[in-house]
């Protein structure tokens, strides 16, 4: 007899599912594309170790496609420059990519001076007017609510 896990495979890239069932022939794979599940039978067979390995191998294959889940629905894909929503897709600067990029995995707030740093390159310090206008204009292709301001600091997710 075969047990099963599922895995919750929202914002998997599809190359990286694909992969691993031409990979691990010997597994059976099944996709259901509308609860965003991947159910793999395992036979008994396999060793402990083999699946940890898979599982981390399949962990490594999905950080690096940098895709990022927002909310629900919605995700930051670095590689592309965009933001994917259910209705449409959202194409972004190189600035926009940097910024999410360092907002999206940080915990702690982003400080107008982090911002500045960043986003600056090798232009000259950007004006807290300037930052301003560029989150009003990033914060039309997230969802709402998501980016907020913190007073006189910077900006975090929510």
């Amino acid at each position: 007899m075969r047990e099963s896990i599922q895995v919750d495979i929202s914002g998997i890239n599809h190359e990286v599912l694909m992969s691993l069932q031409r990979k691990y022939d010997n597994l059976n794979i099944s996709y259901i594309k509308e609860h965003c599940v991947m159910q793999i039978q395992i036979p008994k067979s396999l060793q402990e170790d083999f699946l940890l390995n898979t599982i981390n191998n399949f962990s490594s294959d999905f950080n690096s496609s940098r895709i990022y889940e927002l909310q629900p629905f919605w995700f930051f894909d670095a590689k592309n420059s965009l933001i994917k929503s259910p209705d449409k897709n959202f194409v972004l600067t190189k600035r926009e990519v940097l910024f999410l990029k360092m907002i999206t995995t940080s915990d702690k707030i982003i400080t107008y001076e982090d911002m500045s740093r960043s986003l600056s390159g090798e232009q000259e310090d950007i004006t807290l007017n300037a930052m301003r206008l560029f989150t009003k204009n990033l914060k039309k292709k997230l969802p709402e609510n998501l980016l907020k301001n913190i007073r006189n600091t910077g900006y975090k997710l929510f």
